[in-house]
């Protein structure tokens, strides 16, 4: 079995183009810390390489875009060093993806899940293919989302309507993703590639120059003082929520295949 990790490639035909795809298909390509700091290396490469004018991040294979973070991985961490550099590594892509300079599209196929969701909601763009699902699962292990999760859905919906997809870990459909705008487009499964090189072709018709004022400007908008102060919270509250009973028993309960006991500790 191949280990997890990302696959970085510049598409012929497609020049400015760099594609990052999430390669852990038996876990539903699944993030590992390894996949994380690679995603990290490759969208800081990619900002200081003046050819690539936009980056398309995506999952190998039919099912998933990204399931979230490993479970197998949570259930390794044992201190709150461990909770830490974990929930740091998220916040790491976020930021990654936020001074990256140029257009970050997620080409979401299948399910986009917890820390996956996370990771697309940091793009610029998202584009699902038909049948395509979205959830944020955290409150269910104990856990709040990181990496911004709950602060961007809140950006783009209605914040009610934002808790209480991630209280009750609504898993929600493209259709419905669209209609609240977290998704800008919904191709066909069988077009799906062809439509997103298309609205490739198209950023890369554009001044680049123009382009990357844009993402900065946008960026700007979405980086306010109010998500500083509301991304400090998250901070502490994840890290915190990691060292109690419920989510320990959480992650055993997920290993064992039976229902989690919570005890409010």
């Amino acid at each position: 079995m191949s280990e997890p990790t990302i696959n970085v490639t510049r598409p012929d035909g497609l020049p400015g183009a760099l594609y990052i795809e999430f390669d852990n298909q038996p876990a539903m390509n699944a993030f590992t810390p390894d996949i994380w700091r690679k995603l990290v290396s490759a969208l800081r490469e990619a900002r200081k390489d003046d050819s690539v004018k936009v980056v398309v991040l995506r999952g190998a294979g039919e099912r998933a875009f990204s399931s979230g973070l490993s479970m197998d991985e949570l259930n390794k961490m044992t201190g709150d060093d461990d909770y830490a550099v974990f929930y740091t590594l998220g916040l790491e892509v976020r930021e990654a993806l936020y001074a990256l300079g140029k257009p970050a599209i997620a080409a979401v196929k299948g399910l986009c899940v917890g820390g996956g969701f996370e990771i697309a909601l940091c793009c610029d763009l998202i584009y699902a293919a038909a049948g395509s699902k979205f959830m944020l699962p955290e409150v269910n292990i104990g856990l709040v989302p990181g990496a911004g999760g709950a602060i961007h859905l809140a950006q783009k919906m209605p914040i009610n309507r934002a808790f209480e997809m991630v209280l009750f870990s609504e898993r929600i459909s493209c259709d419905e993703a669209m209609r609240w705008g977290i998704v800008n487009k919904i191709f066909p499964l069988e077009t799906f590639e062809q439509d997103v090189e298309d609205i490739v072709k198209k950023i890369l018709s554009k001044p680049p120059i123009a382009v990357r004022a844009l993402k900065e400007l946008l960026t700007h908008t979405s980086v306010s003082a109010d998500s500083a102060a509301a991304l400090a919270v998250e901070r502490r509250l994840s890290v915190d929520l990691m060292s109690t009973h419920d989510f320990q028993e959480a992650v055993t309960a997920f290993r064992e295949k039976r229902p989690p006991v919570f005890i409010g500790k």
